[in-house]
């Protein structure tokens, strides 16, 4: 091979690695934070976990937990932030690894708030029979998978209990159904209704709480199959490490606490729901 070959088979092999170095991965951003007005401080947490931890991020937002699901098969290199349900899911049946949990009132937990209006005269799930019902995701299990198994625990069937069900997308979207009185019932993740009500004040004047199912665990930050586990542990060690002026960004950005490190099994009483309601985690997807 002549001088001219080898250069060129070097320089190329030198735009690979440059390549390679520049290849940003997925950070996948669903509905477990108020998307709304939260661009820039989510793209500053992701920019945090790049410098922290040197593995090269991109957001990327999806419009369900099927869509999150599919960007992590087909981009098993990539992290998440997602549901419990879709975790647990994911975790069994695509190999998606568990990073941190984040901490909401210094717990890992959160519930799922049973919504409706003020003028309606309900105490509980139980009391909206033949009602509209509006879910942000069918895997959600904040918005979907605890009303199932409540409904399931005292008999009913969600798929009959209620006369129209209305898929909304996110939380925020279930909860201007109700206010616009285009949906009865809802049941909506305890972070985001807090946080969004915070924004809407207008909503807590018409619509409240009836009904607090919980606690479970709270939404995970996840990666896909094929990230090291010395990725990993750096990761975690950026989320659970942060500095005192990272966690008070974080607190005030998403009022939440930090991270702290769990196992797949602190997700039990989600999986237990699960195979309440007839969802199969060892068919392939």
């Amino acid at each position: 091979m002549n001088f001219k070959v080898l250069s060129i088979v070097f320089s190329f092999f030198l735009l690979s690695q440059l390549y390679a170095n520049d290849t940003k991965h997925l950070f996948v951003v669903s509905g477990v934070v108020v998307n709304s007005g939260n661009v820039k401080k989510i793209e500053n947490f992701i920019q945090m976990i790049e410098d922290k931890s040197a593995y090269k991020l991109k957001v990327y937002y999806v419009r369900s937990y099927e869509h999150l699901s599919q960007t992590l098969i087909d981009n098993p290199d990539a992290l998440a932030w997602t549901c419990g349900a879709p975790y647990v899911e994911d975790s069994i049946k695509e190999g998606q690894q568990l990073i941190a949990v984040p901490l909401y009132k210094g717990l890992p937990t959160y519930s799922s708030f049973i919504v409706s209006r003020k003028d309606y005269p309900a105490k509980s799930l139980l009391d909206f029979k033949s009602k509209i019902f509006t879910y942000s995701d069918p895997r959600s299990n904040s918005g979907y998978i605890v009303p199932a198994a409540t409904l399931k625990k005292d008999g009913f069937n969600i798929d009959d209990f209620f006369s129209v069900q209305v898929y909304a997308g996110i939380h925020e979207k279930s909860i201007e159904a109700i206010y616009r009185g285009l949906a009865d019932v809802a049941a909506i993740d305890e972070y985001i209704w807090i946080e969004y009500t915070k924004m809407h004040p207008r909503i807590r004047k018409d619509l409240h709480v009836i009904q607090k199912i919980g606690p479970f665990a709270f939404t995970p930050i996840v990666a896909g199959k094929d990230v090291d586990k010395k990725t990993i542990k750096k990761i975690q060690e950026a989320l659970v490490g942060m500095s005192k002026a990272e966690l008070q960004t974080f607190k005030d950005d998403f009022n939440m606490d930090g991270f702290v490190i769990k196992d797949n099994v602190f997700y039990q009483s989600i999986k237990t729901n699960m195979l309440l309601v007839g969802i199969d985690l060892e068919k392939p997807r």
